[in-house]
């Protein structure tokens, strides 16, 4: 499991992020923010396929796609950045120990 925690520049809310490697695609994401634009996904966990996520331009992103569905200022927000950041540390972490 990989665990950080982010600060928006937008709008100086934190982001605490949780990843943890479920099998060699699957990734559980927990997000925890008291950013408006983030409660949908907080204390949820979201399932993604770390692989896809990391290597795929952000536009096909499914985790890109649901917090552009959700936040208007998503271009400018660390929430995808940071969440990818944390996917990619992960990924690895899991892959050394495997």
């Amino acid at each position: 499991m990989y665990k950080c925690e982010a600060t928006c520049s937008l709008c100086n809310y934190k982001i605490s992020i949780k990843v943890e490697q479920k099998n060699m695609n699957e990734a559980e994401v927990k997000l925890s923010s008291e950013c408006p634009n983030l409660q949908q996904f907080t204390n949820i966990p979201l399932h993604l396929d770390a692989i896809y996520e990391i290597v795929n331009p952000k536009e096909n992103s499914q985790f890109y796609r649901l917090l552009k569905q959700h936040h208007s200022h998503i271009d400018r927000c660390a929430a995808y950045d940071s969440v990818l950041d944390s996917i990619g540390k992960n990924l690895g972490r899991y892959y050394e120990l495997a």
